[in-house]
């Protein structure tokens, strides 16, 4: 089964050119997915969670121009919820060994399905390479294929809070001491 965003039922439904719109449903989207909509908009807020609803939802500019405002703030709220809370919160259980966990949303790999991390802790190297990499995404996108063992493009393909809990885990790797992994 295929997890997904709960769905928003309007309390101010609206008049689209195929009726009247009760319900919005949004679907999980992907870091690379997630990266290119911001990129579009640039800094505002407004403008930011606007992008990433047009592309949970599927819906146009113009239906979404209609929501009311409550309805807007809600929507925004589970977006938000979305792209900075990890998988466990979603899964609503901590992975017993956080080096071996679930993906909420697997992802289909080259020539596979991915529903679980398994991770290595990055060498001395991982890090020499990443202070030369231009951009923090460079440097995010390389230090997870190489603690995950996989390619670029399948770990741009995660869904976000799935990347947001693999983030953290790095962030543990990189920089607590060795006494914090008991």
């Amino acid at each position: 089964m295929t997890w997904s965003l709960p769905e928003h039922t309007l309390r101010f439904p609206i008049q689209t050119g195929d009726g009247e719109l009760t319900t919005i449903s949004l679907r999980a989207f992907s870091v690379a997915e997630h990266r290119k909509a911001l990129a579009e908009v640039g800094n505002d807020n407004d403008d930011q969670f606007e992008a990433l609803l047009r592309l949970a939802s599927g819906l146009s500019e113009e239906v979404l121009d209609q929501v009311k405002r409550p309805d807007y703030v809600s929507l925004a709220a589970k977006i938000h919820e979305y792209i900075s809370l990890p998988a466990s919160y979603f899964l609503e259980s901590v992975p017993k060994d956080p080096d071996d966990a679930p993906l909420l949303v697997p992802i289909k790999g080259v020539g596979r399905m991915i529903e679980r991390l398994q991770l290595q802790v990055p060498s001395l190297k991982v890090s020499k390479v990443m202070r030369k990499l231009k951009t923090d995404a460079e440097r995010a996108d390389f230090c997870s294929a190489n603690c995950t063992g996989l390619s670029v493009p399948e770990i741009q393909s995660m869904a976000v809070p799935d990347w947001t809990q693999l983030q953290a885990r790095l962030n543990d790797f990189l920089n607590k001491p060795a006494d914090f992994f008991q």
